[in-house]
């Protein structure tokens, strides 16, 4: 077994020359045989090694008994240890965690902080039992791809080997370990497919361990090789920051897409990413609804934007405060990054000296302190040379993006609209030559 760790080791480049690897020991059986077998090839790898405890707390004396197991182990043969311990129990009532998911992300969130790589026992069989899990769940080639080698700071150097193997090392060479009581409970789906499952289907493959263990290596190749042409995807299809062309999206194969559509979702935290989730995303691929949204955990949201498809945080729709125009005076509106003035004149000459925008008939304006810029509102209609329309249809002939809509300044009077900066003016108030109007001068400031 020790040579079978030792060519693993190296074929998948798990361990350099001067390195700490820092054992994860439980007491339990996997992990005291990996921490002899590591300390037994400390030259043949050129590495340091100490090890690590995490006391959960969750069985009572039992959790105490297997914390001071490991110290006397690592204290008989002269490793260091760093121990540590949480309450896992109280982590998963604050935050709805299961017990299992709570005791596993403090357990990792200390073997993080140690700053090394960290060597947990995961074996052949656990590989097993997690893509069996993981089958029974519903999942993809991810999920069917198990435990990998090594992943961020993690290493699995006994993951070629059984759990038959171990017990055998352990009496070859006389080795104490501790029994998690827990184990031999068939209360969770784990323990129930390891004493009622597994048994069946090793009586007719009897090395069926070893045989998941290759099927999860080629998976994870072709697992690999999907990412990659998701990534690309992804690039050649960017539309800017967080938002992505939907033509080239659409046109790449689905088995791609979709990945790259799981690949979009990563970039933002979605604890618990589902299937669901990428499903929604995708069929906003294809809606015909340009202005189509899906809502996703922590306050995130994915979003069509007429031929792109944008993530962004979910909030209040942007909008500004209304802001009154008075004759003579200049406005600023931060916001949009504008500055606005209007001036009255008695005879409106089109040429002019100097530039406006645009120029309303004061017969066609209220009363001059009823004017205002301000964003849209329900009913609000706008007459351009392609004739009467609400400003939503507008908006939507012009592509303009729903989530955009209220940041677009409207000039209005009490009487109704007589301008939208982008659109247009509305044509039933235009200063004809020679008549009384306001000029609205509008300039685009430098942010």
């Amino acid at each position: 077994m020790r040579d079978k760790v030792l060519r693993w080791c190296r074929e998948n480049a798990m361990l350099s020359p001067g390195q700490t690897v820092v054992c994860a020991v439980s007491g339990g059986a996997d992990s005291v045989a990996m921490l002899h077998i590591l300390c037994s090839l400390r030259e043949a790898l050129g590495v340091t090694v100490s090890a690590a405890h995490f006391n959960h707390r969750l069985r009572g004396a039992e959790s105490d008994r297997d914390e001071a197991f490991v110290r006397k182990l690592c204290d008989d043969w002269g490793v260091p240890l760093a121990a540590a311990s949480g309450d896992a129990a109280a982590r998963a009532r604050e935050t709805g965690e299961s017990i299992e998911e709570a005791a596993r992300n403090l357990r990792y969130a200390f073997f993080a902080s140690l700053g090394q790589a960290v060597a947990t026992a995961h074996t052949a069989d656990d590989n097993l039992e997690t893509m069996l899990l993981n089958f029974l769940r519903g999942t993809g080639l991810t999920g069917l791809g198990g435990i990998p080698p090594k992943r961020d700071f993690l290493v699995r150097p006994i993951l070629c080997c059984t759990r038959q193997e171990v017990l055998a090392y352990l009496d070859a060479h006389r080795l104490p370990h501790v029994e998690d009581s827990t184990n031999a409970a068939d209360d969770c789906v784990r323990n129930r497919l390891r004493h009622n499952v597994l048994p069946l289907l090793k009586a007719e493959n009897p090395a069926l361990a070893e045989t998941a263990l290759r099927t999860a290596q080629l998976l994870r190749q072709d697992d690999a090789f999907l990412d990659c042409l998701a990534e690309a995807a992804l690039q050649t299809a960017s539309a800017g920051t967080m938002a992505w062309r939907c033509d080239a999206l659409r046109a790449e194969p689905d088995a791609v897409r979709t990945r790259a559509v799981r690949a979009m979702l990563q970039t933002i935290y979605i604890p618990k990413l589902s299937h669901a989730h990428i499903e929604a995303v995708d069929r906003l691929l294809f809606t015909d609804d340009p202005s189509a949204r899906v809502s996703l955990p922590s306050s995130w949201e994915a979003r069509r934007e007429y031929g792109r498809l944008c993530l962004a945080r979910t909030a209040d729709a942007a909008t500004f405060v209304p802001v009154p125009l008075i004759p003579g005076k200049t406005i600023r509106i931060p916001e949009l990054g504008l500055k606005i003035r209007c001036e009255f004149t008695k005879n409106f000459a089109k040429n002019r000296p100097g530039t406006f925008t645009f120029a309303c008939r004061c017969d066609m304006i209220g009363a001059t302190n009823g004017l205002v810029v301000r964003p849209r509102r329900s009913g609000d209609a706008l007459r351009l040379p392609g004739g009467t329309k609400t400003l939503k249809k507008w908006f939507i002939d012009r592509k303009v993006p729903a989530a955009q809509r209220g940041l677009v300044p409207v000039f209005a009077d009490d009487s109704g609209v007589l301008a939208v900066y982008g659109l247009g003016q509305n044509l039933d108030c235009r200063a004809a030559e020679g008549e009384p109007a306001i000029l609205f001068y509008i300039e685009k400031e430098c942010k």
